[in-house]
Formats: C-alpha cells, sequence, structure tokens
C-alpha cells in the first residue's frame, strides 16, 4: 500500500528543498568570490615577479591554479541547485506528488567540501 503524503508533507519537502537550494547558493557564491579574487591576486603577483625572473612565479602559478580549480568546483554545485528548483517546481505543479518508491527526496549534500555528492 503506497503513502499517500500530505499537503503539508508535500508543502514541507519544498521548502526543505529551497532552503537547501539557498544554502548551496550562498556558499557557492562565497566560493566562487574568495576563489576568483584569491587568483586574480596570484597571478597579479606572478606576473610581476616573472617580469624579474623571480623563481617564486612557479609557486604563484601553482597558487593560482588552486584558486581556479575551487572556483571551478563551485560552478559544480550549480547542477546540484537546478536539481532542488527542478524538484520543486515538480512538487508545485503536479500538488505535490513525490517521486517514485526508493528515489531521493532532496541532494543530501550541504557543504562543497563534503565527500561525495548524491544525485537524484
Amino acid at each position: 500500500m503506497r503513502h499517500d503524503p500530505t499537503q503539508n508533507e508535500r508543502l514541507s519537502t519544498v521548502r526543505a528543498d529551497l532552503v537547501q537550494l539557498d544554502i548551496l547558493l550562498k556558499e557557492a557564491i562565497a566560493k566562487l568570490s574568495a576563489g576568483f579574487v584569491g587568483a586574480h591576486e596570484a597571478l597579479s603577483r606572478q606576473q610581476a615577479l616573472a617580469a624579474h625572473g623571480d623563481p617564486e612565479a612557479m609557486a604563484l602559478t601553482r597558487e593560482a591554479c588552486a584558486h581556479l580549480d575551487s572556483a571551478l568546483t563551485a560552478l559544480q554545485f550549480e547542477d546540484i541547485a537546478s536539481q532542488l528548483i527542478a524538484s520543486a517546481r515538480h512538487h508545485l505543479a503536479d500538488g505535490g506528488d513525490m517521486p517514485g518508491k526508493g528515489s531521493n527526496l532532496s541532494v543530501p549534500q550541504h557543504h562543497m567540501e563534503s565527500g561525495d555528492i548524491e544525485f537524484f
């Protein structure tokens, strides 16, 4: 026998998805900003040192690449945010019908440094 969720349960699921989306987007934006600012600063220093033949230029290049890698990781979280938006829209458009039995109801990822990402 299938459990038929109440309107309040469906709305609670949608609200939880939207709260998680907000958390993920704020974290992604903060990481992107820090990553790009850090990369810009490192590349500016590297460019100035390289112009004078300084051996520290290579280390600064690696630092810039690390900042850019962090920014790219943040961009990958846009996919998770898109899935949460689609889930919320589905719940609202279909009167809150839940996905099939055994499906994840939301993305259980809360922090960008936390292990594997589980998708829907």
